[in-house]
């Protein structure tokens, strides 16, 4: 132990030689030791200076016998008599020699009191001599009492400052989960003796009786100071009283649950909620949190919606968390509530178990062989606390280790992600963490299908125990965005091609129109909707004309949205092309009888063009007016109808190999909706631009989401995202964790009902989409409020227009992205839940920065003549107000 100033009070006359002995055992290294001696009645009062030859022979003996038996306990020794224990003089004497342990044997009730009021106004440590055993060895067996949070934070200070690896510290607790801050972190508390709990059952005597009688005691530790009990009761060994502990008054809260913290890449995110809620757990408020290493706070963080981020560099393998009031500093260790451990990679297979998994499962994992892998389990829904996972993992024999996928995807919330998309997400976080250098080799899902993978197996818990489990090599911790996309999207590098972009609606037009003109030998089309107006008809003039030459035409439409052959619905257009020679048309997933939520939502949302396989059409227009028409083409009116006014949107016109790997999309698309399947032969190269294609696989994958945050979590200078949909909650996060870093994040977003003033256009459902821009509009508030650029697309009065219907402000569903002037996105997949998630999608990501340098100086054109939002505007702030319940707003509606 390191108690280095001891005051030692004893009494003229009694044999010193066994507390002298437990003084040299419990500070073996004291510096000072001071030796104050009671002296009989008709001694002097206080005689601090007296010579020993004014004492009678007797007392002089017994003064010679102290003398000698203090010799050496301490590297100074001081004698000093007294008449009586005055406790102001005892206490002036502690504070003066700087005390850090008084030692007594017997005294009177008098000198009891004197103890315990010198321990309250000097604080130090109360060691009882009073019939100690004499023996030499170190003392190396503690028993502690600590009952209560301030015995416990007590006797955990006392540990930590006092204890060594010889040490075997058993400590008495009500609840023996609590030793959790005491031992089973001891990185956490600076604790290296052993710690063990021993369960409060019974009365204290009987309890003591029975922890002697198992094996020795050398101390007896007590927090709190026993009074009058000191010298009456049986102690089973020497009882050392601690100092007393300053603690907070407890506050009644409530108690907070934490996740264990996944290492990705430096960064460790922290999600705290509160432990108890209704259907899920609730973010704590935003307040200061405290995390204790090594018994002190090494980090104090303020949270946003329950969540943050530590700083880097945090070696160690555990932390406690505990919540620090705003006008105090926090204490080391007393204030604790949750003790977490830090997930780093390590050198085993490692395979991600869904923590929501049936009790027999979670017992059938239990049956994978301890040296095949490491399981870890992942709390997808929110729905059960990390504690009440822990303790279920525990009945089932498996590592209580619990990460929490929304902290490891930076989801926010995650208030727009339904338990339908659990096995892709669990699939998201086994691909995030191969990339941060965790050996993944497969996650056991409970879902009734099975998500994609890249380099790892998704498998139930049946497949699991029958697999043997090894890795081929050790992942590498992925750093660039090209490794990342791959990792996380499976999309390889495409060389040696040839790339326009536009966000022009004639252009885009006249593109398709020439395509269909040109080919020769075949013409694919795939589109989400198709409507039969003036571009309908169009295109629909366009492809009977190739097939009559004989080239194979064939058109793929979603079976619901283009309102053919789903629920009783025929589309005039489809059936007349359906018709023409040469021309075959198919619908995806036709919905025949009472639709379920997936018949809804999981549909193919791809839009691409491809003629011969040499040229393909990318982005995100379908057949009809409001995509394919140009602002300058209309003449508007204050009575136009809505679908009159022309939209933004944005596409790509691609040559080289990359129209390879878009004709295999429609192959698979086209099969899958009961099409002959067709050969598809490579391209050659035509130019120098890279680019990779996305294709996301509805309720399979999330491909398109991991390329869309790939951009923005390497984004260094400036972000343009060009989308009128509202943003997943995770895309949002990552915008705003962009503007942290100081990147300049530029918004172009637009009105689901185009409105000219503040007037929208008349249509069908035009109430609803002007309710469904709010939804919009409310998903990027926390972005403008966070310093990000946010402009509402506006198209000046054109030639044609009705004079005086002034700027149109349209709706925007171009689908782009850019980052840096380097990499750019184009294509059908929105930022919403919907795209993420739920529907099929296929998005270009060019790596050429001429090429998106030129779309960033076409988006800063069409920014130029837009409304910015201004987010020191009264009118903004109350519109951002209102409408923070939107946040909540369930993903799956989303439009």
């Amino acid at each position: 132990m390191n108690y280095r100033r001891v005051l030692f009070i004893t009494e003229l006359g009694v044999d010193p030689r066994a507390a002298v002995a437990l003084v040299r055992r419990v500070a073996p290294a004291a510096q000072l030791l001071v030796v104050v001696v009671r002296l009989p009645e008709r001694q002097i009062a206080w005689l601090a200076d007296q010579a020993p030859g004014e004492l009678n022979q007797a007392s002089h003996a017994a003064l010679e016998s102290l003398r000698a038996s203090t010799a050496g306990a301490g590297e100074r020794v001081e004698l000093k008599l007294a008449h009586r224990l005055a406790t102001d003089e005892v206490v002036e004497l502690a504070a003066a020699s700087d005390i850090d342990l008084l030692a007594a044997g017997p005294l009177p009730l008098s000198g009891l009191s004197v103890l315990a009021e010198v321990r309250k106004r000097h604080p130090l440590a109360v060691l009882w001599t009073a019939d100690a055993p004499t023996m030499d060895r170190p003392v190396t067996e503690l028993l502690c009492f600590a009952p209560g949070n301030r015995e416990r934070a007590a006797v955990a200070s006392f540990l930590r400052a006092h204890g060594n690896p010889a040490l075997h510290a058993r400590v008495m607790l009500r609840r023996p989960e609590a030793l959790g801050q005491l031992s089973a972190a001891p990185d956490m508390a600076g604790i290296t003796a052993r710690v063990d709990p021993v369960p409060l059952a019974g009365g204290l005597s009987s309890l003591l009786g029975r922890e002697a009688a198992q094996s020795p005691i050398d101390l007896l530790v007590l927090a709190r100071f026993p009074g009058a009990l000191l010298p009456l009761a049986a102690w089973p060994a020497p009882p050392l009283i601690l100092p007393p502990m300053e603690v907070a008054p407890t506050v009644l809260r409530r108690a907070i649950d934490v996740p264990d913290l996944v290492q990705e890449a430096g960064a460790l995110r922290v999600r705290v909620d509160y432990a108890s809620g209704v259907g899920r757990r609730d973010p704590i408020p935003d307040q200061r949190v405290g995390f204790v290493s090594g018994g002190r706070v090494v980090a104090v963080i303020t949270t946003s919606h329950g969540e943050g981020e530590l700083p880097a560099g945090l070696e160690v393998p555990s932390l406690g968390v505990c919540r620090v009031p705003e006008d105090a500093d926090p204490g080391p260790l007393a204030p604790v509530e949750v003790q977490v451990g830090i997930i780093r990679p390590g050198s085993r297979p490692l395979l991600l178990l869904d923590a929501g998994l049936a009790d027999r499962e979670l017992f059938l994992l239990a049956g994978v062989p301890a040296d095949a892998a490491d399981l870890l389990a992942v709390r997808l829904r929110a729905t059960q606390s990390c504690k009440a996972i822990r303790a279920r993992l525990l009945a089932a024999g498996l590592r209580p280790v619990v990460a929490d996928a929304s902290t490891v995807l930076d989801e926010g919330e995650a208030l727009d992600v339904g338990e339908t998309l659990d096995p892709v997400r669990l699939a998201r976080v086994g691909a995030r963490m191969r990339c941060a250098g965790f050996p993944v080799v497969g996650i056991v899902h409970g879902g009734r299908r099975s998500p994609r993978t890249i380099g790892f197996r998704a498998v139930t818990a049946t497949e699991a125990a029958a697999t043997r489990w090894y890795l081929d090599a050790p992942p590498d911790r992925t750093v660039s965005v090209g490794a990342r996309l791959e990792a996380t999207t499976g999309a390889s590098l495409i060389t040696g091609n040839r790339v326009e972009l536009e966000l022009d609606n004639a252009r885009a037009r006249h593109w398709l129109l020439d395509a269909i003109a040109a080919s020769r030998e075949r013409f694919h089309l795939q589109v989400y909707m198709a409507v039969d107006d003036d571009v309908g008809s169009a295109v629909e003039a366009a492809l009977a004309a190739a097939g009559a030459r004989g080239v194979a035409v064939r058109v793929l439409v979603d079976s619901l949205h283009g309102l053919h052959g789903s629920l009783g619905q025929h589309n005039p257009l489809l059936e007349r092309l359906g018709k023409r020679p040469g021309v075959e048309v198919r619908v995806s997933r036709p919905v025949t009888g009472l639709p379920s939520l997936e018949d809804l939502k999981q549909r193919d949302h791809r839009k691409i063009a491809i003629a011969d396989g040499a040229t393909g059409l990318v982005g995100g227009r379908n057949l009809s007016h409001e995509y394919y028409t140009g602002f300058e083409e209309v003449r508007l009116t204050p009575e136009s109808p809505w679908r009159q006014v022309p939209w933004l949107d944005a596409g790509a016109r691609v040559e080289g190999p990359a129209v390879t790997a878009l004709d295999r999309s429609f192959l698979e698309a086209w099969t899958e909706a009961g099409g002959a399947a067709f050969a598809i032969a490579d391209r050659p190269p035509v130019g120098e631009t890279k680019l990779r294609v996305v294709v996301h696989h509805g309720l399979q994958d999330a491909a398109t989401l991991e390329a869309y945050l790939a951009l923005i979590e390497t984004a260094q200078s400036h972000l343009y995202a060009v989308n009128g949909f509202p943003l997943i909650l995770e895309i949002q996060h990552a915008l705003l964790r962009a503007r942290r870093r100081g990147v300049r994040v530029c918004t172009l977003f637009g009105h689901l009902t185009p409105t000219h003033g503040a007037t929208p256009f008349e249509g069908p459902f035009a109430s609803a989409r002007t309710a469904a821009t709010q939804l919009v509009h409310s998903r990027m508030d926390a972005l403008i409020a966070a310093g990000g650029e946010g402009y509402r697309f506006s198209v000046p009065p054109q030639p044609g227009w009705t004079e005086g219907l002034g700027a149109v402000r349209s709706h925007v569903h171009a689908k782009v992205m850019s980052a840096d002037g380097r990499v750019c996105a184009v294509g059908s997949a929105n930022l919403d839940i919907t795209a993420g998630y739920w529907e099929s999608e296929l998005l270009l990501l060019v790596e050429d920065p001429p090429v998106t340098r030129a779309l960033e100086a076409r988006i800063e054109a069409l920014i130029a003549r837009s409304d910015r939002v201004d987010r020191s505007d009264p009118a903004w702030q109350q519109f951002a107000s209102r409408r923070q319940w939107m946040r909540r707003w369930p993903g799956v509606l989303s439009i």
